[in-house]
């Protein structure tokens, strides 16, 4: 298990009651929520970064195919 660091949050209010209201465990949704935010952040850089070899991989496809283009059935 990895080491946990307190950190100190600003959040509305009244989203805090209804979470306690519901029962939920406010660390584990924050730390959740910052994983999947961090990953989608990680994909964003990463095509961003990869732009000009997507857009020519692209091309290529578009120019030339696949080459499974002749043993497809549909």
């Amino acid at each position: 298990m990895a080491a946990k660091v307190r950190v100190s949050l600003t959040i509305d209010e009244a989203l805090i009651a209804e979470a306690k209201a519901v029962g939920l465990n406010l660390s584990a949704v924050a730390e959740e929520a910052i994983r999947l935010r961090t990953r989608a952040e990680e994909m964003r850089l990463w095509a961003e970064r990869n732009r000009e070899a997507l857009e020519a991989w692209d091309k290529r496809i578009e120019e030339d195919g696949l080459w499974s283009d002749g043993l497809r059935l549909f």
